[in-house]
């Protein structure tokens, strides 16, 4: 059974926990090796042989305790889960005649720590692609952990789509690969991007759509002052509330969310990323099309008849005889 410490690692020893030879050659020499490593602050291996509410005891020549503040996770349930681990150690304190040992496994996390982030800002640039590890989320973002060092994921660089919620597209603990966008040496500010890892939707904008044409959307939000259109993956349109009906109309257009629709491109503005749409343009468009086609019918149905078709028989019989 786990014993459960307190965490004052004086405790142990007044319930008896730490067990030595006081005579051995080899306990001598383990507390020499220890007294030195509490010094030169060196790093030392230890196993975990027992866990409690209070940190774990290991094991390493002699007994020796983490307190749970010195454990190197988050995440400090169910400390069981250590025992039968080699942790890397520093010796905080290390007393002879009380048989004291406190060690701390946060300390070399944040040793190594230091030095990665050194690293990853000595390397780091604009452009380059990295991993990361989301540390925290905000409404407006997630902090990423990009190597030692965090950088920010802004909610308008996660998807090309609208974001509502930061957590709807990443997660704390979720590994990520990002885009840097923006790199300040002198501030250590880091801004990172998601969605610029995929196809720029607008790129569909550029290249196809054109002032004048026809597009089929479907209806995302109705507004106050206008319709919400989503053109294709990423790419909205906005029909303002005078371009919904016709005036003449003797009644508006019935218009629900998630309904499809066409409507006529009025302008595109490749800056603000933005395309003005009417439905009302649309189906004037309709209308003189139909008219058009009527008109064109009933031409071809009233034409004058020609010679041909009046004596077409007569003279055909004229020929053969």
């Amino acid at each position: 059974m786990p014993t459960d410490f307190v965490d004052d690692p004086e405790a142990m020893v007044a319930e008896g926990e730490i067990v030595t030879e006081q005579t051995s050659s080899d306990y001598r020499n383990v507390w020499e090796t220890l007294i030195e490593a509490r010094e030169t602050q060196c790093d030392v291996h230890a196993m975990v042989v027992d866990a409690g509410r209070g940190g774990l005891t290991v094991d390493l020549g002699v007994r020796g305790f983490i307190p749970k503040s010195e454990i190197a996770t988050r995440n400090l349930n169910n400390l069981e889960r250590f025992i039968g681990q080699t942790l890397e150690v520093k010796v905080v304190e290390a007393d002879r005649e009380s048989g004291r040992v406190v060690l701390s496994q946060r300390k070399v996390a944040d040793e190594k720590r230091a030095a990665q982030r050194q690293e990853t800002l000595r390397t780091l640039e604009k452009g380059m692609l990295v991993e990361g590890v989301v540390r925290r989320v905000t409404d407006f973002g997630a902090f990423v952990d990009i190597g030692g060092v965090d950088g920010l994921l802004h909610i308008s660089d996660l998807a090309w789509e609208p974001v509502e919620k930061v957590d709807d597209v990443v997660k704390v603990g979720q590994k990520l690969q990002l885009k840097v966008l923006k790199y300040e040496p002198e501030n250590e500010r880091i801004s990172l991007g998601l969605k610029q890892l995929g196809d720029d939707p607008w790129s569909f904008v550029r290249r196809e759509m054109r002032d004048g044409m026809l597009v089929n959307g479907e209806v995302l939000r109705i507004e106050p002052n206008g319709i919400v259109v989503q053109i294709s993956r990423g790419v909205e349109g906005f029909i303002p509330a005078s371009e919904i009906a016709d005036r003449r109309a003797e009644e508006p257009p019935q218009i629900a969310e998630g309904q499809a629709i066409t409507a006529k491109v009025l302008e595109i503005r490749l800056r603000e990323r933005s395309i003005i749409l009417s439905l009302r343009q649309a189906a004037r468009d309709r209308e003189r099309s139909e008219t058009r086609d009527f008109m064109k019918k009933q031409r071809d149905d009233t034409a004058a008849p020609t010679l041909g078709d009046l004596f077409g028989d007569k003279l055909s019989r004229f020929k053969k005889d």
